[in-house]
C-alpha cells in the first residue's frame, strides 16, 4: 500500500520531467508552474532541510549505526566523526566522475546485500499467510502505509542532474521509473517474511543486520550493518550533489563553486556539532523533516498550474495533484506530531 501511494507524487515528477530537465530539479518545476517567487520559497525550505541532513547524518552514522556492528568504535567516535566529515568533503571536491563512480559502487554493494538478505529471509522465514492479512483497524493501517510511503522521498534527488545527464529529461524519467520499480519490488518482497520474524529482530536498531546474524552468522550480520552505514553515507553524497546543482541554478554560478561553498559550510557545521554530536540528530531531525515536507507539498500542489501552460487542465490533473499532496501532507503531519520527527 505504501508503494502504491507513492506512485502519485512519482507520477507528478515524471510528468514535470517530460518538459523540464534542469539542474534546478524541483525548484525548476515550481518556477515553471508559478514563477520564481514561490519557487525560491520552495527551494529555501528544500535547501534548509537537506543541509541539516548533511550535518546530523554524520554523527548518526558514527554514534548510532556503527556501534551496533562494531562496538569497539565507541572508543573512537570523535575521530570517526571528524574523519567521515573530511572524507565526504574530499569526495565532493574530487572530479564529479569520482563521486558518481563511488556512489555507483556503494549502490551496487547495497543491492547485492539486499538481494542476498531477501533470499535468506525467504528461505528461513517463508512467506506466511499472515503477511497477506490485515491486522488492526483500517485507519491505523492506512496511516502506517502513508508514513512508510515517505521512505521513497529521496527518489527526487536524481532530478537535480537533469541539466547534465546524457539524454536529459528522457533519461531522468526512465531512470526514476526503473529504479522505483526495482526498489519497490525488492522492498515488498523483503517485507513478506517479516511476519514470521521475532519482535526482538523487528525492533532492533538495524533489523536487517539482526536477521542476517540470526540465519547466516555474525559475519554476514556485520556486513549487512556495514551496508546500512554505507547506504546512509552514499545518500549524503547524492544530496551534496543535488544541493550544489540547485544552488548553481538559483545563483547562476558554476556548480563547482557551489560544491566548494557547501563544503566549507558543511565542515563548519559538522565541527560545531561536535559540541554535542549525540544530540545533533535529535535536535536537527525534526526541523529538517518539516522543511522537507513543506518543500515537497509545494512541488506537487502547483502541478495543475504547470499543466495549464501546455494544455487545458483536466480533472485527472487536479486529482493527481491532490493525491500527491495528500501523501506529502501525511509526511508533514508525521514530522509535526512525532517527538523525534521520524
Amino acid at each position: 500500500m505504501a508503494t502504491l501511494l507513492f506512485v502519485f507524487p512519482l507520477l507528478v515528477w515524471y510528468r514535470y520531467s517530460g518538459q523540464i530537465a534542469s539542474s534546478g530539479g524541483l525548484y525548476a518545476f515550481v518556477e515553471a508552474a508559478t514563477g520564481p517567487g514561490l519557487a525560491r520559497i520552495q527551494a529555501g525550505f528544500w535547501i534548509f532541510s537537506y543541509f541539516l541532513y548533511l550535518v546530523y547524518t554524520v554523527p548518526f552514522i558514527v554514534y548510532d549505526l556503527l556501534p551496533v556492528v562494531f562496538p569497539q568504535t565507541t572508543h573512537y567516535r570523535l575521530l570517526l566523526d571528524v574523519s567521515l566529515a573530511l572524507l565526504i568533503t574530499a569526495v565532493m571536491l574530487s572530479p564529479l566522475i569520482v563521486a558518481l563512480s563511488l556512489t555507483a559502487l556503494m549502490a551496487g554493494f547495497q543491492l547485492v546485500l539486499a538481494l542476498v538478505l531477501a533470499a535468506i529471509s525467504l528461505a528461513y522465514l517463508g512467506v506466511p499467510a499472515d503477511s497477506f492479512v490485515g491486522h488492526g483497524n483500517l485507519a491505523p493501517v492506512l496511516q502506517g502505509a502513508g508514513r512508510s510511503s515517505s521512505l521513497y522521498i529521496c527518489a527526487s534527488l536524481p532530478l537535480f542532474l537533469g541539466g547534465e545527464v546524457r539524454g536529459g529529461g528522457r533519461a531522468i524519467r526512465q531512470g526514476i521509473a526503473w529504479a522505483f520499480a526495482a526498489v519497490a519490488a525488492l522492498a515488498v518482497i523483503a517485507v513478506f517474511p517479516l511476519a514470521n520474524a521475532k519482535d526482538s529482530v523487528i525492533n532492533s536498531v538495524i533489523p536487517g543486520a539482526s536477521l542476517a546474524e540470526a540465519f547466516s552468522g555474525k559475519g554476514f550480520g556485520v556486513l549487512v550493518g556495514l551496508g546500512v552505514a554505507v547506504s546512509v553515507a552514499g545518500l549524503i553524497i547524492v544530496e551534496f550533489i543535488a544541493l550544489s546543482r540547485l544552488l548553481s541554478a538559483i545563483f547562476k554560478r558554476p556548480s563547482r563553486l557551489m560544491v566548494v561553498v557547501i563544503s566549507v559550510l558543511f565542515l563548519a557545521a559538522s565541527f560545531t556539532s561536535l559540541l554535542n554530536p549525540q544530540g545533533a540528530y535529535s535536535l536537527l531531525l525534526k526541523p529538517s523533516l518539516i522543511a522537507l515536507w513543506i518543500s515537497q507539498v509545494l512541488v506537487v500542489a502547483v502541478y495543475p498550474w504547470f499543466v495549464r501552460h501546455y494544455r487545458n487542465v483536466l480533472a485527472g490533473d487536479v486529482a493527481l495533484a491532490a493525491a500527491a499532496s495528500l501523501v506529502m501532507l501525511i509526511g508533514l503531519y508525521a514530522a509535526l506530531t512525532s517527538s523525534s520527527g521520524t
